[in-house]
């Protein structure tokens, strides 16, 4: 998950998603500086592979939209959504879309975690982690939290993105370069820790836990178009706002570089992309 991340903990008073969500200061999840993208929340919910009847939580839940996706895998069987977030506004956001769901019963806690997990032992059947860890102090004490609270026999799914694989086509690849790891390695502040590269050593991660690993996998999530709603274009923009916040690059450079990306739209030769990484485990 540094600059502003993609869908996990928000909010002013916690650390927000994974690089793509910022909340306004009004408190209200207006703008998801990362657009949903549709193809990753059936790859994550498809990951989770979620049964009938199952309690499920999705630790740093965001706007909902991952649990609506595991939701609309099973829409003719009753599940229970847990949603827990540090952000109230984007608590109400997932209340929204999870009130769509005529399936499953929900409910949605506003918990920092950072800490203890608001969850009984052995609660859940399969548990969920999107582009949380980066932010976190300690991201070995919420894998061990996710742990306890998932029962014997039942999965977790945590999944990152790697935010040094940000692909931009660009006029001046020498800088893109250079803005790309600035950016991975920028602490905000909302941001208790930083750690672009955290995608690659999820393994690692898990590796240090009382977790079984089943499955790693890999997905490139990829943008053709430098336009709003696009991610490319989201990344892009937030990239350059995280550093021209923090001094470290002239504004002109990166106005003269978002331009650059605007010619290359405008003759169709723009792209972007970004791996995401995922280890399916299992508590033995």
């Amino acid at each position: 998950m540094a600059g502003l991340k993609v869908s996990g903990m928000a909010g002013p008073t916690g650390p927000p998603p994974s690089r793509p969500r910022a909340a306004d200061p009004a408190g209200e999840v207006a703008d998801m500086i990362e657009p949903v993208v549709p193809d990753r929340l059936r790859w994550l919910a498809g990951l989770l592979d979620p049964g009938p009847g199952e309690r499920i939580v999705d630790l740093g839940c965001g706007t909902g939209s991952t649990l609506e996706a595991i939701a609309g895998r099973l829409p003719r069987a009753d599940l229970e959504l847990l949603g827990l977030d540090a952000s109230a506004a984007a608590l109400r956001a997932a209340e929204r879309t999870l009130g769509r769901l005529p399936n499953a019963a929900r409910l949605l806690v506003q918990a920092d975690l950072a800490g203890q997990v608001p969850l009984a032992d052995a609660s859940v059947d399969r548990a969920l982690c999107h582009n949380v860890l980066e932010c976190l102090p300690d991201p070995d004490a919420l894998v061990a939290e996710a742990y306890r609270v998932v029962r014997p026999g039942g999965h977790l799914v945590l999944s990152h993105s790697d935010f040094d694989t940000l692909v931009f086509a660009s006029e001046d690849l020498e800088l893109t370069r250079w803005l790309v790891r600035a950016y991975c390695d920028t602490q905000q502040d909302w941001m208790d820790a930083v750690d672009g590269t955290i995608g690659r050593r999820l393994v690692d991660i898990v590796g240090r836990s009382r977790l079984r690993v089943d499955d790693v996998q890999a997905r490139v999530n990829l943008s053709q178009r430098f336009q709003p709603g696009e991610l490319g274009y989201a990344y892009a923009h937030n990239l350059a706002a995280v550093l021209r916040a923090s001094g470290q690059v002239d504004p002109a450079e990166l106005d003269s570089w978002l331009a650059g990306l605007h010619r290359l739209d405008a003759r169709r030769a723009f792209l972007f992309s970004v791996n995401d990484y995922a280890v399916v485990c299992a508590r033995p």
